[in-house]
């Protein structure tokens, strides 16, 4: 579940904190939900390369922050590192601004292994 000032903004998260389940990531995934939302812990930097959709990366310092989101990530991409980010959530394309997700924004994140 991730939670923005105490409102459920999705209840169908996973996250992804081992070695493998952080490289994978949703590379090979056909597709995910529009609510559904994967939390990559430690993570400052994300890759796009065998993706088959675009995705919408939310970047969290160690508070739970939105320091920066980088919106409709196209295949292919590799983005640059955020210093200050500890974590990254990724969701569909066009999600964060949906879902008004904002930079300076405190997401609370608890969800299970992906």
């Amino acid at each position: 579940m991730i939670k923005k000032n105490l409102h459920i903004i999705t209840d169908n998260a996973r996250r992804a904190d081992s070695f493998f389940s952080r490289f994978r990531g949703l590379m090979f995934v056909k597709e995910i939900e529009d609510n559904y939302a994967l939390h990559i812990t430690p993570c400052n930097q994300i890759h796009m390369l065998n993706m088959r959709f675009a995705l919408d990366v939310i970047y969290l310092d160690e508070n739970g922050r939105v320091v920066k989101i980088d919106e409709n990530v196209q295949p292919g991409k590799i983005c640059k590192t955020v210093r200050n980010a500890k974590s990254v959530i990724e969701m569909k394309a066009s999600a964060a601004s949906r879902l008004g997700i904002r930079t300076g924004d405190i997401l609370e994140v608890t969800v299970e292994n992906h």
